[in-house]
């Protein structure tokens, strides 16, 4: 019985280790995936590794370049959730983009560094940003700390019952 609560807990204690990356979705239109390229770099993502020589400029796609974009923008804002929604333009995936080069690494965790990232090439303001719930399909941020939470104190109330320990309850 103690083993099984020592390793429930221990479950409790872990963290999942799920990639998560943001991805602009298929069948969007050129000019919509380049607002979202323009309000993911002209605010918190860290587009350099798109740029001229970079090592994710290729394949030198319009939807390619997005793809980098509201990751480095979704990763830098630590996944919260709706930051990878960009009107509709992107949604959350559990697997890279498919078309990656070699020496392309997509962040797939929140980042923890500083943003380098660029200005709006027409030095304008980007006209919208991340809104709406496409975040997490199926859970929220809070689940991920509530779960762990309620674990632990589910397991200590079960090793309390389990060692013999009077809590104080009297049966009527």
């Amino acid at each position: 019985m103690r083993v099984f609560l020592g390793l429930l807990l221990l479950l409790a204690l872990t963290k999942s280790s799920s990639a998560i990356y943001c991805l602009c979705k298929d069948g969007i239109g050129e000019k919509e995936l380049q607002l979202a390229i323009d309000y993911a770099c002209g605010s918190l993502a860290d587009c350099n590794p798109i740029h001229d020589n970079g090592p994710c400029y290729q394949p030198n796609n319009i939807k390619s370049h997005c793809d980098w974009a509201v990751n480095s923008y979704f990763q830098k804002a630590a996944q919260v959730s709706g930051s990878c929604n960009f009107s509709g333009t992107a949604t959350t995936n559990q697997n890279p983009p498919s078309n990656l080069v070699t020496g392309c690494i997509y962040p797939s965790s929140a980042s923890t560094t500083s943003p380098t990232g660029t200005t709006l090439t027409n030095g304008t303001t980007p006209a919208f940003g991340p809104t709406g719930t496409g975040g997490f399909p199926g859970n929220g941020a809070s689940s991920l700390v509530i779960s762990p939470v309620f674990t632990l104190c589910f397991s200590s109330l079960v090793f309390l019952w389990g060692s013999n320990v009077r809590l104080g309850f009297r049966h009527v």
